[in-house]
């Protein structure tokens, strides 16, 4: 995986800073306008409260001038069901006197009407200019609500001709008494607040519309539902006037809130932008006094990884750090090409020295099997067969003396297999079935000297047993390994298998177990293939079921080091 170049992850950084940064700057600026609109919603709660208290005392003053108007004139009202006319004309004019002195001392209510359906009498007195309809309207609906006895006695908001009222009404018997207010008189007796953002809604039990002062509702807004009336600003909690059927809600635009956070706001993105701009100014000056010269000084150093260790950092950089760095560096690579030349002539001496001393260990091994198998045919007094084995073993000897290249052709390690396996004979008649598969276009493939010849001298130490018949079969075949094409040499028996210690060894999964003199061909053999080839994974070992191995040899077609036997 590539790696990230250093003036990409400083602008990472930087980035991230930044917008570290601009978060907590956010979350300030947030919780600056949270915490202001709380001040502004509890302020707006104090007001309502204020401007209600002041509404619901007139409230109550209509009532009582209400409640005054029908003491004061009980007996007038009575006799408006007279059947004399003129004591009927006579009650009218009385409560119209009583009720128009009681506006002009009190301009609390607006209107007075009394009704009565039986005589279609109807007395009415205003304290402000009301136009002919709107006053008709006033006292139908007082004669309508005349005729229901059971009228609720509690103030309420009605609309009629298009004008809003707030009203009380006493209705008995076919006779009414009603007081009204308009909500436009009503909600002017507060201050206005239109400078501040504040709006005064009265609205009835229902929450409709019926009646406000200020600039965030119009009067196409009467009649509709305050929940669904969709205006930008705060709105304090209800304050109800009578008893759950006139509320008062109160308005205040966010646009005092943001007139507050300003200042603030405009502080914050200063920061952002002065953060940004000295972010730049980091990573220009980072990328001209740092970047570039790195990216020149790795550049070199890969020309000069790339084997070519004749070249060296050049040019002149702008600060004392990195003069240092490249003159350290040169002096660096002269040292190290005058060792690494010692060194390498130093290993390529041990290496040999190394490869040399595995095929001598090697070739004892090999020996000293061939001895203890004469000792015991001596023993048995087989002449013939130490006859027989003599001169196999022979044929053997001279294959491993012989001069010349530390590899060989699989054709040649095979017929020097087959005469092993023929010397073996004599130490065990009929105890070994074995068959060796080799195309002939495979036969030049050269393979290291006693390779396959170890793996069957490790068969026989181990496997064979003269109470049982052993099948080793091996084939060779070539395949693609490692996207490389290798020789595939393909060693099986039937016998009782690898410890688990030597398979775990041989396949690269444990350290080597104990020297104790058991497998060392196989020991020689993996370690001469890793000196050979410079890899670890071309030996592999198995145990398969019932019983018996498989040993899988990969050869590559030519080895990274050999060794020479020099002719004595």
């Amino acid at each position: 995986m590539g790696k990230k170049h250093m003036v990409n992850r400083i602008i990472t950084y930087m980035a991230l800073l930044i917008l570290m940064l601009v978060v907590m700057l956010g979350v300030y600026a947030f919780s600056t306008y949270s915490i202001l609109s709380d001040e502004l919603r509890s302020e707006a709660s104090s007001i309502l409260a204020v401007y209600g208290g002041q509404l619901k005392g007139r409230v109550e003053q209509m009532d009582a001038m209400l409640q005054n108007l029908l003491l004061q004139n009980q007996t007038s009202l009575l006799l408006l069901k007279s059947t004399s006319e003129p004591k009927r004309l006579y009650a009218s004019q009385s409560i119209h006197n009583n009720i128009r002195d009681a506006l002009q001392s009190d301009q609390s209510v607006n209107v007075f009407v009394v009704a009565d359906n039986d005589y279609d009498v109807c007395v009415d007195a205003a304290n402000l200019s009301i136009g002919y309809w709107d006053r008709e309207a006033l006292r139908a609906y007082t004669r309508d609500c005349a005729a229901i006895d059971d009228f609720p006695k509690t103030w309420h908001v009605v609309t009629l001709n298009g004008q809003g009222y707030l009203c009380k009404l006493y209705a008995y018997r076919g006779r009414a008494a009603a007081a009204f207010t308009s909500t436009t008189n009503f909600l002017a007796s507060v201050p206005k607040g239109d400078e501040h953002g504040q709006t005064l809604i009265l609205t009835d039990g229902q929450g409709t519309v019926t009646g406000f002062s200020g600039t965030a509702l119009t009067q196409e807004n009467l009649g509709q539902q305050l929940a669904d009336i969709k205006t930008n600003g705060l709105q304090a909690p209800a304050y109800t006037l009578a008893a759950g059927q006139v509320l008062l809600h109160l308005r205040i635009v966010s646009v005092i809130v943001w007139n507050q956070t300003r200042i603030i706001m405009a502080v914050v993105f200063a920061v952002i932008v002065v953060t940004l701009l000295f972010g730049a100014l980091i990573v220009r000056y980072v990328s001209r006094e740092m970047v570039q010269p790195m990216v020149r000084m790795t550049e070199d150093m890969r020309r000069i990884n790339g084997e070519n260790f004749t070249l060296r950092i050049q040019g002149d950089f702008g600060t004392q750090e990195f003069t240092q760095l490249k003159d350290t560096f040169n002096r660096l690579m002269d040292m190290i090409v005058h060792l690494r030349i010692q060194t390498y002539e130093r290993r390529l001496a041990l290496r040999e020295m190394e490869l040399k001393s595995i095929r001598l260990q090697l070739r004892p091994h090999f020996f000293l099997n061939a001895i203890t198998t004469l000792a015991s045919l001596s023993s048995q007094h087989k002449e013939t067969e130490i006859k027989t084995y003599v001169e196999a073993l022979s044929r053997n000897i001279r294959y491993m003396f012989k001069s010349g290249l530390h590899t060989v052709t699989v054709g040649e390690e095979m017929r020097h297999v087959e005469n092993y396996i023929a010397m073996q004979e004599c130490k065990y008649p009929g105890c070994v079935f074995h068959f060796i598969d080799l195309p002939q276009e495979l036969a030049p493939w050269r393979i290291p000297q006693m390779l396959v010849q170890t793996f069957v001298e490790n068969e026989y130490k181990y496997a064979v047993s003269p109470d049982d018949v052993l099948t080793l079969l091996i084939h060779v075949s070539k395949e693609e390994f490692g996207g490389e094409e290798m020789l595939l040499i393909r060693i099986e028996d039937d016998g009782k298998g690898y410890p688990m210690d030597v398979l775990q060894y041989m396949n690269g999964d444990a350290p080597r177990p104990a020297d104790d003199g058991e497998r060392t061909g196989l020991w020689g053999i993996k370690r001469m293939m890793a000196l050979m080839y410079e890899r670890d994974d071309l030996i592999s070992l198995a145990n398969i079921e019932p019983h018996g191995c498989v040993n899988l040899i990969r050869v590559p077609s030519k080895p990274l080091h050999e060794y020479r036997e020099k002719p004595v």
